[in-house]
């Protein structure tokens, strides 16, 4: 019962750290393993509050199947966290980067819809 305990533990671990809230102390060494899907929003934008429930289905939807391929979800809030936008040469809202091994691979093409954001994730 007890290996049981550890074996779920573990897996519950996996999957909450599958999406992260990025920001200027954790970006750098997040993103350094595996393939990211990077959100930059407002959130005074209308539209990223209206993308955001399109990104959240995406993330429910694939989050199982992306974890055990090293694919995570992020995101940065460009308010708070100015440089970090400002680095990925951000230039609207919301936008969604791809990164490889902590490299920027530049945006999703299309990214605000769920068919095209989900294919391409599942791409990955």
């Amino acid at each position: 019962m007890k290996l049981l305990s550890v074996v779920v533990a573990a897996a519950v671990a996996t999957v909450a750290s599958a999406y992260s809230i990025l920001d200027e102390t954790n970006f750098d060494s997040e993103t350094q393993a595996g393939k990211w899907l990077v959100k930059y929003y407002s959130p005074t934008c209308p539209w990223s509050k209206r993308f955001a429930p399109v990104w959240q289905k995406v993330y429910e939807d694939l989050q199982d199947q992306l974890a055990s391929k090293d694919v995570f979800f992020g995101e940065v809030d460009c308010k708070a966290f100015r440089a970090l936008c400002d680095d990925a040469d951000i230039d609207g809202y919301p936008t969604v980067v791809f990164y490889n091994e902590g490299v920027n691979k530049g945006e999703v093409p299309g990214g605000q819809t769920y068919e095209v954001l989900a294919g391409f994730a599942q791409g990955l």
